[in-house]
C-alpha cells in the first residue's frame, strides 16, 4: 500500500511525539515543558495514528484492578488523577474503596 510522505509540519510533530515517548514524558508534561499547545500535540498524535505511522492506543495497555472492601472503618480522601490526555479528574472526602473502583473503571 502506498502512503503520502509526511508533511514537514508532521514530521515536526512526530519528531516531539518521539521524543516526550523517549523522555518518558506524558504528552501533558512535554507540551507545557517545551511551550506546545497540548491539543496541537493530541490532533497532531491522532492524525499520525489514523496514517499508521504511530501505534494506536488501545485498552490491552489496562490492566483490570480488584478492590476487596476493608474490615475497618470507611476512610475518606481526597485526590487528583491526571490522564495521559489532559483530562483532570479531582474527587474530594471520597470512600477510597469507591475511588479505587472507579480509577479502574477510566
Amino acid at each position: 500500500m502506498h502512503t503520502k510522505p509526511l508533511t514537514k509540519t508532521q514530521q515536526v510533530w512526530l519528531d516531539h511525539i518521539n521524543k516526550a515517548t523517549d523522555q518518558n514524558l506524558s504528552m501533558s508534561a512535554y507540551a507545557k515543558q517545551n511551550n506546545l499547545a497540548l491539543k496541537s500535540l493530541y490532533n497532531a498524535r491522532a492524525l499520525l495514528m489514523k496514517k499508521g505511522i504511530l501505534p494506536s492506543i488501545s485498552s490491552h495497555y489496562l490492566v483490570p484492578l480488584t478492590v476487596t472492601p476493608p474490615s475497618h472503618p470507611t476512610i475518606t480522601t481526597s485526590c487528583r488523577i491526571t490522564l495521559s490526555n489532559g483530562v483532570l479528574i479531582e474527587c474530594s472526602d471520597i470512600d477510597i474503596t469507591t475511588l479505587l473502583n472507579r480509577a479502574s473503571q477510566l
